[in-house]
């Protein structure tokens, strides 16, 4: 799979691929959970995690941030993956999306030449 921090001529974060990479990961990922946890989860809705447990686990978490990785063609700090995991879907993509532009702007800031 060709990345695109090696592809992209720009240094504008690919704000709509990274989020449908994080949205795809999470339903791979559910689907690979209702198989290893049944009950938890069925085809038609999203994860129904038991009242202790969150909705998207950091196990989870894991795969989504090595599936943005692959895309990007850059490596995202361990710390991404919070103990515990998200609550909900859009709580893991909006702190994922804002994580990954962060590591986005400081990897493509080192690799534009300096202006002076």
């Amino acid at each position: 799979m060709d990345t695109l921090v090696k592809n992209s001529p720009s240094a504008v974060f690919p704000s709509t691929e990274v989020e449908a990479c994080i949205r795809n990961a999470l339903a791979d990922q559910g689907a690979d959970q209702a198989l290893l946890r049944p009950g938890l989860a069925s085809t038609a809705t999203p994860m129904v995690p038991r009242s202790w447990e969150p909705e998207i686990d950091s196990l989870v978490v894991v795969e989504v941030i090595c599936a943005v990785e692959e895309l990007l063609g850059i490596t995202l700090p361990a710390t991404f993956s919070p103990k515990g995991g998200y609550d909900s879907v859009d709580a893991c993509v909006k702190d994922l999306m804002s994580e990954t532009q962060a590591a986005w702007n400081s990897v493509t800031k080192e690799k534009q030449p300096n202006d002076q």
